[in-house]
């Protein structure tokens, strides 16, 4: 198993959607590889499809606060 990217644009756009569906499935994923043994890599991409890692979460607890928040306002 490898590091799992979560582009926060996307998430970003997923909440003003308030696409619960497709969160839980990205969520999910990232909590698996936590579980796994690897590392959630949080990157901001930009308008020239570069993305800036800003974040890398390892523990399952930092990812839960991480979730908690994503979900917030659903």
């Amino acid at each position: 198993m490898e590091d799992y990217v979560i582009i926060v644009n996307r998430i970003e756009e997923l909440q003003l959607t308030q696409d619960r569906t497709e969160l839980e499935l990205i969520l999910d994923r990232a909590k698996r590889t936590i579980v796994g043994g690897q590392d959630v890599i949080l990157v901001r991409q930009n308008r020239n499809g570069q993305q800036e890692k800003f974040q890398t979460i390892s523990s399952e607890q930092d990812f839960e606060e991480y979730r908690k928040q994503v979900l917030r306002f659903l």
